[in-house]
């Protein structure tokens, strides 16, 4: 039985390694103990510690992820999702509309647009867009309403 509890111990210390690094969600936590060989039990007590001592939470990581993709660096759906069903988690629900989200993620990134952007300058907005997860026609049309000397043949 002390072996058992000295393992225990052992993921424990590890795990309270790896949460001053950054916070994880339960589901990273177990993914990271079974890799380095703690069984399904041993997993389960270690988060059920860690959740009754206020180490680990997953409605907290999921608040920091929500404020992170809406506010801090705005965010499509599509990268949402696919960041929260990496940490295991269920997707928000988000208030606003994508295209707002998508505008504002054009300020914070730019600032005020030119008034004659060259088509180059419109492919990297374009493409910014792209990939924080917005779907091509919200790209669009946050170009347009971001920058409205745009022309529609861009």
């Amino acid at each position: 039985m002390q072996g058992q509890s000295e393992r225990l111990a052992q993921a424990i210390a590890q795990s309270l390694r790896w949460l001053r690094v950054r916070d994880l969600t339960s589901y990273e936590l177990a993914q990271r103990l079974t890799a380095k060989g703690y069984d399904e039990s041993e997993t389960r007590e270690v988060l059920e510690w860690l959740r009754a001592e206020g180490y680990l939470s997953d409605e907290r990581v999921r608040e920091r992820l929500t404020e992170r993709y809406t506010d801090e660096q705005p965010s499509g759906r599509l990268r949402i999702e696919r960041e929260f069903a990496r940490r295991g988690l269920c997707p928000p629900e988000l208030e606003g509309d994508e295209e707002s989200r998508a505008v504002r993620a054009l300020f914070r990134r730019y600032g005020e647009p030119p008034a004659e952007p060259e088509p180059r300058e419109i492919a990297r907005w374009f493409r910014f867009l792209l990939q924080r997860g917005f779907e091509p026609e919200v790209a669009q049309n946050a170009l347009h309403r971001w920058n409205p000397h745009l022309n529609d043949q861009w």
